[in-house]
């Protein structure tokens, strides 16, 4: 049994020099350093997510400043999801997830983009700023792309030619339990796998630090519980994750890797419980949300030592994802309903299937004094979208009943076609000192509406096929100034069209209409960025600027002035720049300081000729300063992490709650006692303050809400958690 096994603390920090050497494959589809790349790059390890008890996606960007994820609390969301990634401002749809480089799920109105479980992940990677050319068009703000766990990261090289991993924790906030169980194994000579079982369940989260009384809002008589507590709620996951690699050469190497991800959330709506409305009083309200990711991916790698080509690499993969909710409504009669009772039961189902291919060809070769490495390839997929809505009123006393198709925020299905070529040349001039990177991707997009049963069609914007092709350039470079200082510079471009939502939501309404928008153009991007990093033989660090204009930026349900229509708009621009930097120091031998920030300032115009106002996703100064310590003749270590945020200042209008400046302090510890078992524990906001941690990126609120915002979504349910308790033991074979 090696005592540096999986994730064990004590030996990486031995063994590796200090960080900035992770490596990336996001920047170039190779794999090089981090800082060794024109490009801001965040990369999250396995070792890093065990050592600060990672549980889910907000944890994993706790520590990243500019970036983030939200808790969405509003009454139509009463499972409490998390949303999806906003890096440098940029949220939803314009940040595309992978796994290992497969495509997740769009997010819709109240919907999530959270399908993924991390304890078979082997890294994460964050890249700021578009990531189109490479990983496709809808990187138009960043790419978060998550890495699944090879079998050699648990056999490590044991001679037995095996290794596993058995895990549990816990984390307070939800009273969450997770259990894992994972082995990888050498089946033959040229065949070796891994397998991984995953069981989670959590209840809803605990704020310690909010306001029954509902704070500066108050809490109105009409909800039915107080402003600090959320419908309860049960959830449970399971996660399932194989992969087998078979090299029966040395120039071949295939990957077969299947995983599926579930999950059941059920509820109890108690926020309007007892609100009458229309002569119906509201009763029992049980909901449930189900979750389901699945992908299957076969791969192909092959360096057949050709004159020109001196790799290949291709996938084909299937991925069906579904978000399907269920809800029942019991409700009594009063006034001229008197002594009858009804059921409304309202189901609705979204799902995305994808069918996606990737093929990658990669050159090496010498044109003068010049070093050349060319990628390039095809990337394309076909993804199937479908969404259904059935709402059916059933009078228990009379009998009657009656069915509506397509209500809520229905729109059209659709099938998207992507069809992408891209090129990259990574030169290399002055002995490697000087790396320019330039690169570009023709991208072709077609979106074909199906309409599905209930869609009401509007005359005057009937849904229609959308087609579009572009070229996207980039080109980015690094020289370095010495051994140890390098300054870096990017140029980028993005593009992204339309969501089916956003073109084809139709519904009239009673109080108001959802109004369809088939003309909305696509969304683009130019992206500049520059650099200075340095590395030194026990530190390093990187600082960098960054200015981006967004062109036809759209925004999701505008209400068109004069009308009850809502509908989604370009936006003539948004102009956002920032300031970033990161750095990290090996005090002594059992020291470690490490450090980042972000700032941004952002502006948006609404027309050409319109005032200009904040852009509210821009986040204001945040940090993270931290110190790692070792105490190696007890097999101990831990780290001291205190995050700050600076206020929000400015909003785009004045009617925005601006939430104030935090600072929030926390620790972890880990413990050897056996070299191939490990126990954590983890204290985050030691000292229960109260803050807004995501108020400042995107989501706002207003200082004065309706007694309907009120009811359905508290302000308290904002802040952020209050003192939480995590606890893991590990054991490695």
């Amino acid at each position: 049994m090696s005592a540096c096994a999986l994730a064990a603390s004590i030996c990486a920090a031995t063994a590796q020099s200090v960080g900035g050497d992770e490596i990336t494959v996001t920047a170039t589809r190779e794999e090089r350093q981090r800082l060794d790349v024109p490009a801001t790059i965040d990369v999250i390890s396995r070792q890093q997510m065990d050592e600060r008890q990672v549980r889910d996606i907000q944890d994993v960007v706790r520590y990243t400043p500019g970036v983030s994820v939200e808790r969405v609390t509003s009454g139509t969301d009463p499972w409490k999801n998390l949303g999806g990634f906003t890096v440098r401002g940029m949220s939803g749809n314009r940040v595309a997830i992978t796994v290992d480089g497969a495509r997740t799920i769009e997010r819709i109105t109240d919907g999530t983009r959270d399908l993924i479980d991390l304890p078979y992940m082997k890294s994460i990677e964050i890249m700021r700023g578009p990531a189109s050319v490479l990983w496709g068009a809808d990187a138009l703000g960043g790419l978060v792309a998550f890495r699944t766990l090879d079998p050699q990261d648990l056999i490590r090289g044991n001679p037995r030619g095996w290794g596993a991993r058995l895990q549990t924790s816990f984390d307070s906030f939800t009273r969450s339990i997770v259990k894992t169980a994972m082995a990888g194994v050498t089946l033959s000579p040229n065949i070796e796998a891994i397998f991984s079982l995953s069981h989670g369940t959590a209840l809803q989260p605990t704020y310690s630090t909010a306001r029954a009384d509902g704070g500066s809002w108050g809490c109105p008589a009409t909800r039915a519980i107080a402003c600090n507590i959320t419908d309860p709620f049960r959830a449970q996951n399971w996660n399932g994750f194989g992969k087998v690699i078979w090299r029966p050469a040395d120039d071949h190497e295939f990957r077969l890797t299947y995983e599926r991800y579930s999950k059941a959330t059920i509820t109890t709506q108690l926020y309007d419980f007892g609100v009458i409305s229309s002569n119906w009083q509201n009763g029992n309200y049980p909901r449930l949300q189900e979750l389901e990711r699945q992908r299957a991916t076969l791969s192909h790698a092959w360096t057949p030592a050709w004159g020109w080509i001196d790799a290949v690499r291709w996938n084909l993969t299937y991925s069906p994802q579904r978000r399907d909710l269920d809800s029942t409504r019991w409700q009594t009669g009063t006034g001229a309903n008197a002594g009858q009772t009804r059921t409304v039961h309202d189901i609705l189902n979204y799902s995305e299937k994808f069918y996606q291919s990737d093929i990658q060809f990669t050159s090496h070769f010498n044109l003068g004094p010049s070093l050349h490495t060319l990628t390039y390839g095809f990337q394309g997929d076909i993804a199937k979208t479908d969404y259904y809505r059935e709402s059916v009123t059933t009078n228990l006393t009379t009998g009657a009943s009656t069915t509506t198709i397509a209500g809520g925020f229905n729109f059209a299905n659709a099938t998207t076609v992507r069809a992408d070529g891209y090129l990259q040349d990574e030169i290399k001039l002055i002995d490697g000192r000087w790396t320019i990177t330039p690169g570009g991707r023709l991208a072709t997009y077609r979106i074909t509406p199906r309409i599905g049963a209930g869609y009401v069609v509007d005359p005057a914007a009937p849904p229609r096929e959308l087609t579009s092709t572009r070229f996207i350039p980039q080109v980015g470079t690094i020289f370095k100034l010495t051994d140890v200082y390098s300054v870096y510079a990017r140029y980028a471009e993005g593009f992204k069209m339309p969501t089916a939502q956003q073109l084809y939501m139709s519904l009239p309404g009673t109080s108001f209409n959802l109004v369809p928008n088939p003309n909305l153009n696509p969304e683009s991007s130019r992206t500049w960025e520059a650099g200075f990093r340095g590395r030194y033989e026990r530190g390093w660090f990187s600082l960098g600027v960054f200015h981006s204009t967004y062109k036809d930026f759209i925004a999701t349900l505008q209400q068109v002035a004069g009308t009850n229509d809502y509908t989604s708009l370009n936006l003539a621009s948004v102009v956002l720049w920032g300031v970033e930097g990161s750095a990290e120091y090996r005090v002594t031998d059992d020291l470690i300081l490490n450090a980042g920030f972000s700032y941004q300032f952002g502006n948006q115009r609404a027309t050409p000729t319109s005032a200009v106002t904040a852009f509210d996703a821009a986040s204001p100064f945040n940090g993270t300063l931290g110190l790692r310590w070792f105490k190696r003749e007890w097999n101990l270590d831990g780290e001291v992490v205190g995050r700050f945020s600076a206020p929000v200042t400015r909003v785009s209008s004045a009617t925005y709650y601006k939430p104030g400046g935090w600072f929030v302090l926390d620790t972890f510890v880990n413990w050897k006692p056996q070299s191939n078992v490990t126990l954590r524990a983890g204290v985050q906001n030691i000292f229960d303050t109260r803050y807004f941690q995501n108020l400042g990126t995107g989501t706002t609120y207003p200082i004065t809400p309706t007694t309907s915002q009120a009811q359905s979504n508290p302000l308290e349910l904002q802040v952020a958690p209050g003192r939480t308790l995590k606890l893991s033991a590990t054991a490695d074979f």
